[in-house]
């Protein structure tokens, strides 16, 4: 185990700084405005096996001794062990701590040879203020399965394009890890298959909520890396480094509690402020407590197909993802068939090695 790792980090930096070396620029770097004009190469992180030693990270807000107990108890039941430093406890306003003190654990975690993967126990708000404060080349060196969703989306997001490492949208801490969500990690975590098809299963309590449906908003079919997670932190990161590529991506967005002008002033800021126009599909997850609006009156499902059906690309709403018990976990920068008519998307290749 410690061949194939110091391996896949020796590759993983070899092959960042051949693409630096041949294009004249680092790994992530601007040529101008705008998304980094290179990726990085792709690094998968070894899958997990029961015994591995799980990193506890709080990058954004804080959490209480009660709801890390609770996380820990989860991830024992896993068969995992844990570890964490003070500083996860930390409060700072509605921080987990100030933003250096939230992105020198991180490091910890990546760097800490013992240390299998990072988890982290919740999302809240904070992740992007420490963005800038990361050392991606040790990422890159150290490459472990870091998860997490909502606020983390901002880490996903960017370790991914800056380093390449697949990072992967699931469960944080404080989530319901019920059977649905379980089996999903384990299949994409520690027992990934040549191909995998995500399961649905709607929410218990939710079949007279519109939210939960599923439907086609543009049909066909389309393969692609995927890429994406809450709209709303996306949206934050227009503009930056660490803006989102989708340009012959599959995007998979979600948010919850946000009003539907809101969500619609989101898209229309990712179709208009980055490239998402180029995407190859865009698949939504469950988009809970959005359907609310001011008179007059425009419901969530209008809004999305006003503004994503004229791309011509498939487009789908409804999978099991998002602010909701039973969700997929997804992996960043792994390719991905959607079937929009279906409403299905698949894994064509594993996210772990």
């Amino acid at each position: 185990m410690t061949d194939r790792r110091s391996f896949l980090r020796k590759s993983g930096a070899l092959a960042a700084m051949t693409l630096a070396s041949a294009s004249g620029l680092k790994a992530g770097e601007l040529s101008g405005t705008g998304v980094s004009q290179i990726q990085a190469e792709r690094i998968l992180p070894l899958r997990l096996k029961k015994g591995d030693l799980i990193g506890l990270v709080t990058p954004g807000s804080s959490v209480s001794e009660e709801q890390l107990s609770d996380c820990i108890a989860k991830l024992e039941e896993m068969g995992f062990r844990t570890t964490y430093m003070d500083s996860v406890l930390s409060e700072y306003g509605y921080f987990a701590g100030k933003d250096q003190e939230r992105a020198d654990e991180l490091m910890e975690m990546f760097t800490r040879e013992d240390v299998d993967a990072i988890w982290c126990v919740r999302g809240g708000y904070g992740s992007i203020r420490i963005l800038d404060l990361l050392d991606y080349d040790q990422i890159r060196k150290h490459p472990k399965v870091f998860i997490g969703y909502s606020d983390i989306t901002a880490l996903l997001t960017s370790i991914y394009q800056e380093t390449g490492l697949v990072t992967f949208h699931g469960p944080v801490g404080t989530s319901d890890f019920n059977r649905f969500s379980v089996k999903s990690m384990k299949k994409v975590l520690m027992e990934p298959g040549e191909e995998y098809k995500y399961p649905y299963r709607r929410e218990k309590g939710s079949r007279d909520n519109p939210e939960f449906d599923r439907y086609t908003l543009s049909g066909g079919s389309a393969e692609g890396t995927l890429i994406g997670g809450n709209i709303s932190v996306l949206d934050s990161m227009i503009g930056t480094r660490f803006e989102p590529d989708f340009e012959n991506k599959i995007a998979y967005l979600e948010d919850i509690g946000e009003k539907t002008y809101r969500i619609d002033k989101m898209v229309f800021h990712l179709l208009t402020g980055t490239n998402l126009k180029q995407a190859k599909g865009i698949v939504m997850g469950v988009f809970g407590e959005c359907n609310i609006n001011e008179e007059p009156r425009l419901s969530l499902k209008v809004a999305l197909d006003d503004l994503l059906k004229p791309l011509g690309i498939p487009v789908s709403y409804g999978l099991s993802f998002g602010h909701i018990k039973r969700m997929i976990t997804i992996p960043t920068g792994v390719m991905a068939s959607l079937d929009a008519d279906k409403n299905s998307l698949r894994l064509l290749e594993t996210a772990v090695v």
